[in-house]
């Protein structure tokens, strides 16, 4: 049964379909041998991207989530070719990296959503920390420190304040709070996350933009920090079926 409660399986089909088939041209194209190794750099990042997308429309189109998590390893390989790429840039070109790894806005939103699927799915702390080591980053955002923190990266260095405060403000104030206040929240993070990813309504284009509205980091915080969800178990935005990892 399809999750997502805005498009039909033939959508996601589709979707799936195109983002498996740009995935294996762009490793065909990696292996040719004809590519600089920036370039090389930049298209493991293009993969990165296009497996996230993947995992979107995988758990959209209503996929057991068994059959999602070879994806993760996947993301886990195509982010340490990256990386690989990146350390052998020649010193004079090394600058070429800092935009494809610094901490923004939405690099942040994609590197928790990463480990929401990683930590949900149980791929085990030696997957988190690998994960951490090339997203990289400490001590840049306390919101991702002290998350990182709790995933078992028990020596990172942790920021004094989060970066991107409009867009994750909420959020921190859930692991910053009691374990009382956390539910609450996390109810009213969740409430407010649309507005804050810029009501998209990707849904009402005429494009394949739409991959379904799924709070990812809320998944992660509250599997994390042991919250209760009962208040928002079945907001549509909600990702229960990652959270409890259950299958249909």
């Amino acid at each position: 049964m399809v999750r997502d409660k805005l498009q039909d399986k033939s959508y996601f089909d589709e979707a799936v379909g195109f983002y498996k088939e740009s995935i294996a041209k762009d490793v065909e194209e990696l292996k040719s041998g004809e590519l600089t190794k920036v370039v090389k750099m930049r298209y493991c990042f293009g993969l990165v991207v296009h497996c996230m997308n993947l995992l979107n429309n995988t758990y959209s189109r209503g996929d057991k989530l068994d059959d999602i998590k070879p994806l993760l390893h996947d993301v886990l390989t195509f982010r340490k070719w990256q990386n690989d790429y990146a350390n052998a840039l020649p010193e004079q070109e090394q600058t070429e990296r800092i935009s494809w790894e610094e901490m923004r806005e939405d690099y942040l939103e994609r590197h928790l959503k990463w480990l929401s699927f990683a930590y949900c799915l149980d791929m085990g702390e030696e997957y988190y920390l690998k994960a951490l080591k090339f997203i990289g980053n400490q001590g840049q955002d306390a919101l991702f420190d002290k998350i990182s923190v709790k995933l078992g990266d028990s020596g990172r260095e942790v920021a004094s304040g989060i970066q991107f405060k409009k867009r994750f403000g909420k959020l921190y104030k859930v692991i910053e709070s009691s374990p009382e206040q956390r539910p609450s929240l996390a109810n009213d993070y969740i409430e407010s996350w649309y507005s804050l990813i810029g009501n998209p309504d990707y849904h009402l284009m005429n494009s394949d933009a739409y991959d379904g509205y799924w709070c990812w980091e809320i998944a992660l915080v509250v599997k994390l920090f042991n919250i209760d969800d009962r208040a928002f178990i079945n907001h549509p935005y909600y990702p229960k079926d990652l959270v409890y990892n259950n299958e249909r």
